[in-house]
């Protein structure tokens, strides 16, 4: 009887451990499993997402890992809330999208342009590789609402501003799509956004 690995990181073998002893037990009740931490199995797996989102290259589907999160998913220990996250793992995991738009958006003219879009002081630039987005972090930006410090989030689903002062809430543009960071530019400064919410674990 395998004990689960809370230690595994996202490397091959890593993963590979983690599925092998998650596999023994998944269709066991939790509380039936031997040493079973559903808090720290979750802390543990979405570790490993993140470190997948950090790679410099993600253009092939990594199986092993997909076939962790669906088992975990459907394994019925998790909450509502977490299997939701689970299954948004997912769908970026399985999705080694054509990321040919994220090259248009090079580092230097895109911090530039979030600078001059929102009057911002300074800037640093993420690139999410599995999430196929792009992240701006700035500080003394303004959008209207006076100075504060945020970040701005570029991906084929639309652009966001998270402004730090109202964590959990973002404001996500209602204009197309830039597809040039002078188009960003003309989107950060339109007025045409609206607030949304993240999920409450967030």
């Amino acid at each position: 009887m395998a004990t689960i690995p809370y230690d595994a990181k996202y490397t091959k073998d890593g993963v590979i451990a983690l599925t092998k002893a998650v596999m023994q037990h998944w269709k066991q009740d939790k509380n039936a499993v031997p040493g079973l931490d559903v808090a720290k199995l979750f802390k543990t797996v979405e570790e490993m997402y993140e470190d997948l989102g950090k790679l410099n290259e993600y253009t092939e589907v990594d199986r092993d890992f997909l076939t962790l999160l669906v088992t975990l998913a459907s394994s019925g220990w998790f909450s509502k809330e977490q299997i939701e996250k689970l299954d948004e793992w997912t769908e970026d995991v399985e999705t080694a999208e054509d990321k040919e738009w994220v090259k248009k958006f090079e580092e230097a003219s895109t911090i530039n342009a979030v600078i001059e879009g929102l009057g911002a002081r300074s800037a640093t630039y993420t690139h999410d590789q599995v999430g196929n987005a792009i992240e701006i972090e700035y500080e003394g930006g303004n959008y209207g609402k006076g100075k504060h410090d945020g970040s701005v989030r570029i991906s084929i689903e639309g652009v966001r501003i998270y402004d730090s002062r109202h964590p959990g809430e973002y404001m996500e543009s209602q204009e197309e799509l830039p597809s040039t960071p002078d188009d960003l530019i003309w989107v950060l400064q339109s007025h045409h956004w609206e607030w949304g919410w993240e999920e409450e674990d967030h």
